[in-house]
C-alpha cells in the first residue's frame, strides 16, 4: 500500500470517528514530538488477542454467570 492511499484510508477512519476521547488522543499524536510509532505498535494487540481478553472479561462479570 502506497503512501497516498495510506492516508486516505486514515482520513476516512478518522472521519467516522464521534468519540471525543479518541479524537483529542489523535491530535495529541499529532503534536508529539518523541512519538515512537514502531514502540508503540510494539505495545499493541491483535484484533484476536481483543477480542479473547474482552470475551474472557465479560464471562468473569457476576451478571453474565
Amino acid at each position: 500500500m502506497n503512501i497516498a492511499t495510506q492516508k486516505d484510508n486514515l482520513i476516512k477512519w478518522i472521519q467516522t470517528i464521534e468519540d471525543a476521547t479518541i479524537l483529542k488522543k489523535i491530535e495529541s499524536i499529532k503534536s508529539d514530538d518523541t512519538f515512537d510509532f514502531e514502540k508503540e505498535w510494539a505495545r499493541g494487540i491483535s484484533g484476536d488477542e481483543l477480542r479473547d481478553r474482552t470475551k474472557k472479561h465479560l464471562k468473569s462479570l457476576p451478571w453474565k454467570k
